[in-house]
């Protein structure tokens, strides 16, 4: 028994000027081992400690079951049970190893990582003890209270609060309900930058029970989890909710207001309705659509009726308001230089049939004024009220018909490209994920 403490202490001793230098953060101590064996491995010493194994450097605190140390290249390979303490960052793992030299830790075969709230779990991870940097790699598992982050590569730089997140990113807000896929993410303290054809999805249910979900595309994404809570989507932006989809070079979306600002040549597609302008409000109330405010340059185009495709009502003017009720255009109220084209039918019975009614082609309205407001009904115009400088005129069917494309408003712009944003989203995750 005497004997053992003996070779206990005199391996304390040996263990602790292994990295022999004045400075004494540089000093590796056991604390404790129940048993201590030594050997020589490829003419290489060796010290095997077993059990209950503790040991230190600096602010860093090991753990394990067993432990090999290699005298001359200064690593310890660990075994079991590894628990890595640094001030408040702790690092599990079944097996690993710590070199002494470059203060370095490693753990294989899965590692886990408490600090504060949050939670880490990965394949492989190594912590740079000098730089307070941490790397991850395999399936890599963040959590903390309100977000879930899966990728394969992660870096964590402790002192400037830096989270680096590579390939296969799977960002999750547990609060909006809102995940985020992508090949790159950054995040500091409240912000967060994204790259890598990012693609925003967000899934509510409707007051049906249907899935309602809101999809978006961009060149990256700039996030803000601030006092006002939101993103900002930059290039190439393509959305989607529902029967509402859109496009513009940026795109700003408020979480908790529910509401979207688009800038940079922006349109919107709304069943058999597209829309234009210097900028687009949407507002949603309950992740219902609620209206669609347009600034600058307004422009409305819907088909007339499904049975003349080369028909098209427009409205025009500086600004526009359009209102919804339950999912359906309610009003639209066009200021400032507005004008509208509507065209004109008419129910007449059939030659063949006098209860019958069929719609016949009546011409085409076209007035000005300082506002304009169309009420509809089961998505038909019912009435047109312009107030302010009015001015019409009626063009008869003998006039427009044939000729329609000449007497379309300056700017009208139809677009036949309105993006399938739900299938370019399911080719950018398979590729992504798969």
């Amino acid at each position: 028994m005497l004997n053992n403490l003996k070779k206990i202490s005199l391996f304390i001793l040996t263990f602790s000027c292994l990295c022999f230098s004045q400075d004494e953060s540089n000093i590796v101590i056991l604390h404790h081992a129940d048993s201590l064996v030594g050997k020589v491995i490829n003419s290489e010493d060796i010290r095997e400690l077993i059990g209950n194994v503790q040991f230190s450097q600096g602010s860093v605190i090991v753990n394990c079951d067993r432990a090999i140390q290699y005298l001359k290249s200064n690593l310890l390979t660990l075994e079991g049970n590894i628990k890595i303490q640094d001030d408040t960052l702790t690092f599990y793992g079944k097996r690993g190893s710590y070199n002494s030299a470059d203060k370095t830790a490693e753990a294989y075969d899965g590692v886990y990582i408490e600090e504060g709230l949050r939670k880490l779990y990965a394949d492989y991870g190594k912590y740079y003890v000098q730089e307070k940097r941490v790397f991850f790699k395999g399936k890599v598992l963040v959590q903390d209270t309100s977000s879930s982050l899966t990728c394969s590569e992660l870096t964590y730089l402790r002192n400037d609060k830096i989270t680096i997140a590579r390939k296969n990113v799977i960002l999750s807000d547990l609060n909006n309900n809102i995940k985020t896929y992508s090949d790159y993410f950054q995040n500091k303290d409240k912000y967060s930058f994204i790259s890598g054809n990012p693609a925003v999805i967000q899934i509510d249910t409707a007051e049906n029970g249907r899935l309602d979900t809101l999809i978006i595309l961009s060149n990256e994404i700039h996030a803000y989890q601030d006092t006002i809570e939101h993103f900002i989507a930059v290039g190439d932006v393509k959305m989607q909710r529902g029967n509402v989809f859109a496009e513009c070079g940026e795109t700003i979306y408020f979480t908790d207001a529910d509401s979207i600002v688009m800038k940079k040549n922006p349109f919107v597609w709304y069943e058999d309705t597209q829309i234009s302008g210097d900028t687009i409000f949407i507002k949603l109330i309950n992740r219902k659509l609620k209206n669609i405010y347009v600034n600058g340059r307004s422009f409305a185009i819907s088909l007339s009726d499904t049975n003349y495709r080369n028909r098209f009502d427009q409205m025009q003017g500086e600004t526009m308001l359009i209102n919804f009720d339950n999912g359906k255009i309610d009003n639209i109220i066009v200021n400032t230089t507005a004008k509208s084209l509507y065209y004109l039918y008419e129910e007449n019975p059939s030659d063949k049939d006098t209860n019958l009614k069929i719609l016949e082609t009546n011409g085409l309205n076209i007035t000005t004024g300082d506002q304009i407001v169309i009420l509809f009904k089961d998505k038909k115009v019912e009435s047109i009220k312009v107030s302010g400088g009015v001015m019409g005129k009626y063009f008869p069917e003998n006039m427009v018909k044939g000729k329609e494309e000449s007497y379309n408003l300056d700017g009208f712009n139809l677009r036949s490209d309105k993006p399938d944003v739900s299938l370019k989203f399911q080719m950018i995750t398979k590729q992504k994920f798969e």
